[in-house]
């Protein structure tokens, strides 16, 4: 079967070990033909195709812009330490409100050193969201606990859930649902070698995680009724990058 990936995989992770090794505004200049001519186009087309194949994954995906889910490969340093002023790495964040949406939705980073990873999930949950959240798993819900059984999620485990230090007021600090009362995160992920980003088929498995976790990101959606009341990016405050 033809591979549906418009991305050379293996161009980009040298462009961005080179990045990596001197990210500097000289460097970037004298390299900048090769991200604007392939890579960036190449990365735009990557995601479309995503968002087009997970639409049969996920619904939500429909119509979604691919510019408004990926992550710009400038950094914000006006607040960081760090004043490196790029990203060594592609990513993005497919939901339906892109990049900036504090919603349930599907991660992937390009990334050489091994830090090339897909993650799903939500990681900002606004409060009411993750009130509601802790709410129904208080409760012991039957369907979440059968998608955590599932053979498909199984490689993307366990949860990675940021837990609270102490259980939250009106909880028994032994109750039998603690560890998803304390809660403050929802996220599965897989971390890829750089051999298999670039030897393997990217696209495809990519296209496979979001399948794998479709059903996963469904049933937090169910809990977002309404769009965020601010926005923020998920790669800034997701750790992710």
């Amino acid at each position: 079967m033809k591979s549906e990936n418009p991305l050379d995989v293996r161009t980009a992770l040298r462009f961005l070990r080179g990045l990596r090794d001197n990210n500097d505004r000289a460097w970037f200049a004298a390299n900048r033909g090769v991200y604007d001519d392939t890579i960036k186009p190449q990365w735009e087309a990557f995601v479309a195709g995503l968002l087009i194949r997970g639409g049969s994954f996920d619904e939500r995906l429909h119509f979604v812009d691919p510019r408004r889910c990926i992550f710009r490969i400038y950094r914000d340093t006006r607040f960081s330490n760090d004043k490196s002023p790029y990203k060594p790495h592609l990513s993005a964040f497919l939901s339906p409100r892109g990049w900036r949406g504090i919603t349930p939705g599907f991660y992937v980073q390009l990334s050489p050193g091994g830090e090339t990873r897909f993650a799903a999930g939500i990681y900002v949950p606004e409060k009411p969201v993750l009130l509601a959240i802790r709410e129904r798993l208080a409760e012991g819900d039957p369907e979440f606990a059968r998608i955590l059984k599932s053979k498909r999620l199984a490689p993307y485990l366990p949860v990675d859930t940021d837990p609270l230090k102490m259980m939250p007021r009106g909880y028994d600090r032994d109750h039998p649902q603690a560890r998803w009362i304390r809660a403050r995160r929802f996220m599965v992920r897989a971390t890829y070698t750089d051999k298999i980003a670039q030897d393997g088929d990217f696209f495809a498995l990519v296209r496979a995680g979001m399948r794998d976790t479709a059903p996963f990101v469904a049933w937090l959606d169910r809990f977002v009724t309404q769009p965020a009341a601010f926005e923020s990016s998920v790669e800034e405050h997701a750790g992710l990058a």
